[in-house]
């Protein structure tokens, strides 16, 4: 479980190893790399849609 809010996380469920067709997908590196892809496309979209605020840091 992801409890810190003040360290953006994610979460990502690709599959269930239970189903043996989600699970040779999940062992398919080319599948691995789509995904890797597509994970990365949404989260740079959501930073694009969803700038991090800035923060006065004291140092």
């Amino acid at each position: 479980m992801l409890r810190a809010p003040d360290i953006p996380s994610v979460l990502v469920e690709t599959a269930f190893l239970s189903n043996p067709d989600e699970e040779r997908r999940l062992r398919d590196p080319a599948f691995q790399a789509r995904m890797a892809e597509a994970l990365a496309r949404g989260i740079q979209r959501y930073f694009e849609h969803n700038p991090p605020l800035a923060r006065n840091r004291s140092l």
